[in-house]
């Protein structure tokens, strides 16, 4: 399965106006060095979005797409289905949850790698305003789209500001450095577990969705803390992060955000005393940040505490830290 077009697609004008943020809990601090004031509005969801009414998620991200924009025509959204199993599904829910918002959906589902380097491919992403990815198998999509020309062309588009990204539960998890996957245990224990690769558009990030209603902390803690370079993000369900790199970020939804930060964690396992074959998991120094939905961030003034200066640096970069 290809493209499907709902709709003619009207002539797409990009603009720079600012990244608005209401009124909650504000922290702020200066943009981080090295972070492209170019880059598109991303958004991270948690799964399970309002997508009938449609809800609070859905709306807000429509709305921060429009405000980047500098006129008013229908939002061109190209809907990544590649990582669901039940595709159709996705999509008869999604098309009129974007169409009652304004948007002019698409429906993109490559199955393999030569779909997602075809030509009505590329060009469904490449004349996007927004590209929406759902839920499903992070690993499907990853196998699928996974350092293809159409990876290639989202990473480029979005990183020069002319393409926001939106992902939901899978959708969200792909975004960052690494991801979990299903042989990663749901409970922290046992020898540590390899990492896996994601699309690497927020390389400072690892993510995890369903987060409080799935009590995917222990995940989480597995994820930082086999590569505490990256800040670790935790969705709740109908949540979302919305971050506009080089300006701010804030979270909406009926749910909230955890963030866990292990810069500076020390790891220790010890054999358990009086078990056998046990081990003592000890992590030590570690930072934990609840954000609740109405808190909003902002990058480009010096006034959040130094404790909180690393997290919103990792939130605000789209440079890759080496691996």
């Amino acid at each position: 399965m290809g493209v499907h077009r709902a709709g003619a697609l009207p002539p797409r004008v990009v603009g720079s106006r600012p990244f608005p943020l209401p009124h909650g809990t504000a922290l702020s601090v200066m943009e981080s060095r090295g972070v492209s004031e170019r880059a598109a509005l991303l958004a991270l969801i948690g799964g399970n979005e309002d997508r009938l009414t449609p809800g609070i998620v859905l709306r807000e991200l429509i709305a921060a797409c429009q405000r980047d924009r500098a006129h008013s025509a229908p939002l061109r959204v190209v809907v990544l289905s590649t990582a669901s199993g039940e595709p159709d599904l996705l999509w008869s829910q999604y098309e009129p949850a974007f169409r009652a918002l304004g948007a002019t959906p698409t429906w993109l589902d490559p199955r393999d790698r030569e779909a997602a380097g075809a030509a009505d491919a590329l060009e469904a992403v490449r004349t996007a305003d927004l590209l929406f990815m759902t839920g499903g198998d992070q690993e499907r999509l990853l196998d699928v789209i996974g350092d293809t020309p159409l990876h290639a062309l989202i990473r480029e588009r979005h990183r020069a500001g002319t393409l926001a990204v939106a992902g939901t539960s899978a959708g969200a998890s792909a975004l960052g450095a690494h991801m979990p996957v299903g042989d990663l245990n749901e409970q922290f224990a046992g020898p540590p577990q390899a990492l896996h690769r994601a699309l690497g558009l927020m390389p400072a990030l690892v993510i995890d969705q369903h987060f409080a209603q799935r009590k995917r902390h222990a995940r989480l803690l597995q994820l930082v803390s086999l590569d505490p370079r990256r800040l670790g993000v935790g969705l709740d369900e109908d949540t979302a992060l919305l971050i506009q790199p080089g300006i701010g970020a804030r979270v909406v939804g009926s749910g909230a955000v955890t963030l866990i930060d292990g810069a500076r964690v020390s790891d220790r396992r010890d054999p358990a005393p009086g078990a056998t074959d046990a081990t003592v998991v000890a992590l030590e120094n570690l930072a934990f940040y609840l954000l609740p939905a109405g808190t909003s961030l902002q990058f480009e003034e010096p006034a959040a505490p130094p404790h909180l200066q690393r997290l919103l640096q990792a939130l605000a970069s789209t440079q890759a830290l080496g691996d």
